[in-house]
């Protein structure tokens, strides 16, 4: 039921609907338009795509959650006190909600290359969707803890920061530029950090029929990475919530 309602109203917000679901669908309806010709190579058509789905995801994952964690933890928080509704069970029931909402940002996307024949429905795809959705949980792990150690107005204040540098974060730029500058190089090695950097690796090697094996190992690496500051964060707060229920 909470996570219902959650969906509803995550789909109410207006901004939610046009930076994270429009903008990122009209960024990409854009790029099939003025690059017609280039769609056909498998590299470019799993390119844009893949951009287009990051921009939305990074906006919701990042962004968008984080201020609703801010908004409703200390609620919850005193909920897990007074009742069997656990901060496990919250966050447990936080993050299906943005699997589902990424999933949507995913969709939409999906049907529109379908729709205008750049996309073709086969594996590689059905694992780059995959992928994708992944790297969300990976930025809602960051917008969780960006939810829970900034408050409201600073969140606000640093959104379109927030949503661009996580986004700047995930795009491997040699892979959408000829330019190959120190700064272009400097920012890839800064990237081999995250996982968007092997998504592209992997997109690269679809194109050059290569094996997918050692980028699909990386990237699941570079999730896990984040998994570490999270899960002793949620051990901490569990252990806050004890010693409340000790007190009284």
């Amino acid at each position: 039921m909470i996570t219902w309602i959650e969906i509803k109203d995550t789909f109410r917000n207006k901004r939610f609907i046009l930076f994270t679901v429009v903008f990122p669908l009209a960024w990409y309806l854009m790029m099939l338009s003025v690059f017609n010709g280039m769609t056909h190579n498998p590299v470019n058509r799993y390119l844009w795509f893949t951009i287009a789905a990051i921009i939305g995801i990074s906006g919701n994952s990042v962004v968008t959650f984080s201020k609703k964690i801010c908004d409703t933890y200390q609620f919850y928080k005193l909920q897990s006190q007074t009742s069997h509704y656990s901060i496990k069970r919250w966050i447990t029931d936080q993050f299906i909600v943005q699997v589902i909402l990424n999933a949507c940002i995913v969709f939409v996307i999906l049907v529109a290359g379908v729709l205008f024949k750049s996309l073709p429905i086969n594996l590689s795809l059905g694992m780059l969707v995959i992928l994708l959705l992944i790297m969300g949980l990976y930025l809602n792990a960051i917008g969780f803890l960006i939810g829970i150690y900034m408050d409201q107005k600073t969140i606000a204040a640093l959104s379109m920061p927030l949503s661009m540098g996580f986004g700047v974060l995930m795009i491997r730029w040699d892979t959408v530029t000829a330019a190959n500058g120190i700064l272009i190089k400097i920012i890839s090695v800064v990237q081999q950090f995250f996982p968007g950097y092997y998504i592209f690796d992997y997109i690269k090697k679809i194109g050059q029929s290569q094996s997918v094996n050692q980028s699909l190992f990386k990237f699941l690496l570079s999730v896990l990475l984040i998994a570490i500051p999270f899960i002793v964060i949620y051990l901490k707060k569990q252990q806050s919530v004890s010693r409340y229920h000790v007190k009284n």
